[in-house]
């Protein structure tokens, strides 16, 4: 007669409402729980079937006391015994193995009637066997032959397979009951593990979706990031560096220029008459003037050079390692650059000049604003002399 139904240990777990997983401990318990429902509906039938039995065949009343206590109480200390102990399924495991002894036990202490041996035998085999593997048809086997040794020493061996009609009907439905029951739960294991993997699927894809998003925001936000660094350091019109990257830059270079004993110039300028340019042509004509002078200072720039537009329309190139006289020499090739240069503007070609003040450290000092207030010096006289030249 079947004991319970396989557990497919370990079991998966039943998907509550809320989606959250259940915890081992509800796991193990779940098989506790439907292992005891079918232990002692099993046991109950078992008892039944032996009832029908005891009305062709004697049964004696020791044996009466075994299988009451056996197919009635059993269950429920098993039951008792499994969820008290500290590893249930463990426990549980160990049961099945008892379940055997016993039904082996029982078997002998009849006679070992055929239809309620080999439900009996059948059912703990088929139990055994989906919940350990192949290693539970050896130890049920094991348990039950020896089952049927100890009852047999107890009570006598003897040999009494034949069942009436009743009893046999009996066995075959419990037995087919089992059969279908256990197939029932197979399946629905089975379906709930394709669920459950077709949803772990489903959601790895989900995952590597939004990983993928977020891998696209973070190059975003990083470029952003980037854009936003550009333009706290850059003028918006001309796109050169502006005054507050041009402040940190010369602080750190005049440092490394003490460090290494090396040069440093500045060259700083101004539009002359830029406001005579606004007002005749506009402000628009004006910053194409501003634009196409940043153009230039771009192309004449060296690598570690660093062109920024110092407030209105003035500008200025930092040097590393340049000398004075170097320097001034670029100063001149650029004021005769720009001042060659026709900037269209509609149908005009506009022309400017620039007044150029040179700075060099250590020729003019060692700070900032030793340098600045010498450039600023300079960019003063080129303009007094008459404007589009270059004073240092």
């Amino acid at each position: 007669m079947p004991i319970a139904p396989p557990s497919l240990r370990p079991p998966l777990p039943d998907t509550p409402s809320d989606d959250r997983p259940e915890t081992p401990a509800q796991r193990l318990s779940w098989v506790v729980r439907m292992h005891y429902r079918m232990r002692t509906a099993a046991f109950g039938m078992l008892f039944l079937a032996v009832c029908l039995h005891a009305r062709v065949e004697t049964v004696r009343a020791d044996v009466w006391l075994f299988l009451g206590l056996l197919l009635i109480v059993y269950p429920h200390l098993q039951f008792r015994r499994a969820q008290r102990s500290s590893t249930p399924l463990d426990t549980e495991m160990h049961n099945l193995s008892a379940d055997s002894l016993l039904l082996g036990m029982s078997a002998a202490a009849l006679g070992f009637p055929l239809w309620i041996t080999f439900s009996s035998l059948l059912g703990t085999l088929s139990n055994n066997t989906a919940n350990k593997g192949w290693p539970g048809v050896a130890e049920t086997l094991l348990a039950f032959s020896t089952g049927a040794l100890l009852g047999g020493a107890i009570w006598g061996f003897r040999l009494v397979p034949g069942n009436d009609l009743p009893t046999t009907l009996l066995c075959i439905v419990c037995l087919t009951a089992y059969l279908v029951a256990m197939g029932h739960i197979a399946f629905t294991r089975i379906q709930r593990l394709r669920d459950t993997r077709e949803a772990l699927q489903q959601r790895e894809r989900d995952l590597m979706a939004a990983n993928a998003a977020l891998q696209r925001n973070l190059r975003e936000i990083d470029a952003l990031q980037e854009q936003l660094r550009e333009q706290a350091i850059r003028d918006p019109l001309t796109g050169l560096y502006n005054r507050r990257y041009l402040d940190a830059t010369l602080e750190r270079e005049l440092a490394r220029a003490r460090r290494d004993g090396q040069p440093l110039a500045l060259i700083l300028m101004d539009l002359d008459h830029f406001k005579r340019v606004n007002d005749t042509y506009g402000h628009q004509a004006g910053d194409e003037v501003l634009q196409q002078l940043a153009r230039l200072l771009n192309e004449m720039a060296r690598a570690g050079d660093v062109a920024s537009r110092h407030g209105g329309e003035e500008f200025l190139l930092l040097m590393p390692t340049m000398s004075l006289a170097t320097a001034r020499e670029r100063a001149e090739t650029l004021r005769r650059a720009f001042g060659a240069l026709e900037i269209p503007f509609g149908s005009l070609k506009l022309r400017a000049t620039l007044s150029i003040g040179i700075a060099a450290s250590p020729d003019h000092g060692s700070t900032a604003e030793d340098l600045f207030r010498h450039a600023d010096r300079a960019l003063y006289q080129a303009k007094h002399e008459g404007r589009n030249r270059v004073a240092s």
